[in-house]
């Protein structure tokens, strides 16, 4: 288990390019209006409601490649259970304050966030860094194929743009 208080792992080309421009075409192709302004989507159950359930095979693989990592660096000793599997976009004017994804009542047993990146900052857009309350490191630039694993009890962060 990593030592700091929250601790984070960032993993470096966790994804290939052909997977995030995969994923990506996957999204722009079938997202919709997201859950807060100027935000898309792409959920798993979006997917199969919309009769694109084809689509869901490529996160499959990845999402338990992702898991598999999750559990090792903070020595789980049971599988988790993945609760939600989704491709979200921000465009300019969408914004997030600070928040942890276990900040509702019916959120509460989340302990883990993992975040892919599918796109690279400054490179693919300006704007969208991952800033954390606490803990080391402060801000996470994205870049394409990266993971955040990041295990978040309290408000420690948020996404800016």
């Amino acid at each position: 288990m990593a030592d700091s208080e929250h601790p984070r792992v960032i993993l470096n080309n966790f994804l290939s390019m052909e997977e995030c421009k995969e994923l990506e075409l996957i999204h722009k192709s079938c997202s919709t209006v997201g859950y807060r302004p100027n935000v898309f989507s792409t959920t798993l159950s979006h997917l199969i409601a919309t009769n694109s359930s084809h689509f869901i095979m490529p996160f499959v693989p990845i999402r338990e490649r992702l898991k598999e990592k999750l559990e090792d660096f903070f020595d789980c000793q049971y599988e988790l259970v993945i609760e939600f599997t989704g491709l979200i976009s921000w465009t300019s004017g969408a914004s997030i304050g600070w928040h942890s994804d276990d900040n509702r009542p019916y959120l509460k047993q989340r302990d883990f966030t993992a975040v892919c990146y599918l796109n690279s900052y400054e490179k693919d857009f300006k704007g969208g860094l991952f800033n954390f309350q606490d803990g080391e490191p402060k801000t996470i630039a994205p870049l394409a194929g990266v993971s955040a694993d990041i295990k978040c009890f309290l408000n420690i962060f948020s996404i800016s743009v």
